[in-house]
């Protein structure tokens, strides 16, 4: 190579980098969020997850001055939705609210590529224990009461659950593991199917969380019967929990942010900070106090590590209740 052209090698060289470094810059300095934000919901609307985005969308669009476009990708175990933030451009402009399930569906949808370990987790904002439900009629009065039907009859406790493989199905399993009974499970599609066949009397309880039917609990419809979680619960402080009979059972359903791996620190501090922002608002703390949840925030880092260990707590359940995926 002749010196001519290596002068002119090192110049084009030199040149791309200052581009390169400039549009770094830039890309650093560009005001974040400042274009649509698209917010993925895995489940259809009307659920948990989808009100309580649509609770914060007002507060966010008002804090950031874009808007927040929440979208509903249901099917397929919630895999549809978590596909899609998955493969979206890890530029922080699309998000997830998820649940457990992002910890279940590898497990049991079968030839899924959904994994934790592909999104970034931006924070945990809220969470609500996971009930068994019956009737205001039931003829079980306490917790006690009903696993003790339940040994005694095996298969005879019809259990209502959201769908085979979601978190409330493996709640149901989970106590069948650890209280050491059988029941019939009887998969619907979402808690707002399962509620009309238990009040009609087609299933005899339902495992679901309190946030999805606590309306339903102070309306006198219907009456919670246990509690999965280590202590009892403030907004339904007379149900028993499973721990308090020895039966070492606890679910959690919870509200929480991930977006496509790789998005750049800087943007998921902006969102953290947002985020904790809105849930520090009158109306976001009212709205989880109607739904009975507790706004308890993890960021990203711990956030992460409850991930870890959520995907090894139930990949362990799973494995020894002997599902397999479908």
């Amino acid at each position: 190579m002749g010196k001519n052209a290596r002068i002119i090698l090192k110049a084009t060289v030199i040149a791309l980098c200052w581009v390169m470094m400039s549009g770094g810059l830039a890309f650093a300095q560009e005001k974040f969020p400042s274009k649509q934000m698209t917010i993925i919901i895995p489940w259809a609307a009307g659920g948990g997850q989808d009100l309580a985005a649509r609770a914060m969308q007002p507060t966010l669009e008002k804090m950031t001055g874009v808007p927040f476009l929440v979208v509903n990708r249901p099917g397929a175990g919630a895999t549809i939705g978590f596909g899609e933030v998955m493969r979206s451009a890890p530029d922080g402009y699309t998000l997830c609210h998820i649940s457990p399930s992002i910890s279940i569906v590898k497990y049991t949808i079968k030839d899924t590529t959904v994994d934790y370990v592909k999104f970034e987790p931006i924070l945990f904002s809220a969470y609500a224990p996971q009930l068994v439900v019956g009737r205001k009629d039931a003829p079980w009065n306490t917790l006690k009461e009903l696993l003790d039907f339940a040994k005694a009859n095996p298969g005879k406790l019809r259990v209502a659950n959201t769908g085979y493989g979601a978190i409330h199905h493996m709640g149901a399993i989970g106590i069948e593991l650890s209280a050491k009974i059988k029941v019939t499970h009887i998969p619907y599609k979402g808690t707002g199917a399962a509620i009309p066949e238990l009040l009609g009397g087609h299933v005899d309880v339902l495992v679901t969380s309190l946030s999805d039917i606590l309306h339903l609990v102070r309306g006198g419809s219907l009456r919670v019967i246990g509690v999965a979680d280590t202590a009892r619960n403030k907004y339904i402080p007379e149900v028993q929990t499973f721990v308090e009979l020895g039966v070492d059972h606890k679910v959690l359903s919870y509200h929480a942010w991930l977006g496509p791996k790789g998005i750049p620190k800087e943007r998921v501090k902006i969102l953290y900070d947002l985020f904790v922002k809105t849930l520090n608002t009158d109306e976001i703390k009212s709205f989880y106090d109607k739904q009975g949840a507790t706004i308890s925030v993890k960021d990203p880092t711990e956030f992460g590590k409850f991930l870890e260990e959520e995907d090894k707590r139930w990949k362990n359940l799973i494995i020894n209740a002997g599902i397999k995926p479908e």
